[in-house]
């Protein structure tokens, strides 16, 4: 809402709880990007047979609070969304845990996961004798909260993290934020830097 008038962008929410006749309009209307529930867009995929809406046309896809979604029984409906989607779309997908569940999806629907340039940097600062830990959706629950705990307990003064550190990550006395990969909008950037500053302390 904040920035789709001023570029001219149409944009629909397709969430459970709303009417769904406006939802219905507002989708035949067009629109560049649509946000939904999974159940919700269930619902208008199977409308009169599939002829109502179609996702053929999506080039970019994103999958927020993916293992909320598997908790709450959403599996079969994430599966048959990313597969009524365009094989070369952009698929972005954001999780602050990767249970076995979630794994396995990203081993299907993406191709160039994250988790990849955090793995290249923590190599190149370990060449340069810098003592580093890693944190991503790749690490087992063991792998990632020993990381966390040598963080905390200053074993390695430096964690380099994809973007599942900004939601699950509380290190008191923690200052510095570097964002390698600048976020593309600005509630990412408040997650990431809101580790240091807490309890009246000034951010860095």
């Amino acid at each position: 809402m904040k920035f789709a008038k001023v570029l001219g962008i149409r944009y629909v929410p397709d969430n459970g709880g709303s009417q769904t006749n406006k939802q219905i309009k507002a989708l035949k209307n067009g629109a560049e990007i649509v946000i939904c529930t999974p159940g919700r867009m269930i619902d208008f995929l199977c409308k009169n047979n599939g002829r109502m809406i179609n996702l053929h046309k999506v080039t970019y896809l994103v999958l927020d609070e993916s293992y909320r979604m598997f908790d709450m029984g959403f599996e079969p409906q994430i599966t048959h969304i990313v597969q009524s989607t365009r094989p070369d779309r952009q698929t972005v997908l954001f999780s602050a845990t990767i249970p076995r569940t979630v794994e396995q999806l990203t081993l299907r629907i993406l191709t160039k996961p994250s988790q990849a340039t955090c793995d290249s940097l923590l190599k190149n600062l370990l060449i340069y004798g810098y003592t580093c830990l890693s944190l991503h959706g790749a690490n087992d629950q063991m792998d990632s909260e020993s990381a966390i705990s040598d963080f905390r307990n200053d074993v390695s003064k430096i964690l380099i993290a994809t973007s599942v550190a900004a939601r699950v990550l509380d290190v008191k006395e923690l200052e510095l934020v570097i964002n390698f990969h600048v976020p593309n909008h600005y509630e990412d950037y408040i997650h990431r830097v809101g580790r240091t500053g807490r309890a009246g302390r000034k951010e860095s």
